[in-house]
């Protein structure tokens, strides 16, 4: 038969030592989607024809004249390029999903649009 060992279980704080003469830092963490921001210039989206996108807002407005092609260069069942930038640089996972899971270019402008009304609410 084996022998029971005897229990030393240690609890969180009686492992760790207290300096109660330490004043206690605060830190305070701020998260803002940037959705409305302008990214740093480093990560604008530089669309196949040339322009380059600064924000989500100038997405949605390259979208109503972007050609079919450039579209399809950039979001196709390979990639989404459009979806990455706004997870990436923007932060913003919902929207992200929403770019991803569009199927055109038109219904891409509409996720983004409704999104952007939202934060605007």
């Amino acid at each position: 038969m084996a022998k029971k060992r005897g229990k030393s279980k240690k609890t969180l704080e009686s492992a760790v030592k207290f300096d109660s003469k330490k004043p206690l830092q605060r830190i305070e963490v701020i998260i803002r989607k940037k959705v409305l921001g302008e990214a740093p210039e480093e990560h604008h989206f530089v669309v196949a024809d040339g322009k380059k996108l600064k924000n989500i807002i100038e997405l949605a407005d390259a979208l109503e004249t972007m050609s079919e092609e450039i579209f399809r260069h950039h979001a196709n069942e390979f990639k989404n390029d459009f979806s990455a930038w706004v997870k990436d640089v923007f932060y913003d996972h919902s929207l992200a999903e929403d770019i991803s899971r569009a199927k055109n270019r038109l219904e891409t402008q509409i996720a983004i649009l409704r999104r952007l009304v939202k934060e605007l609410m």
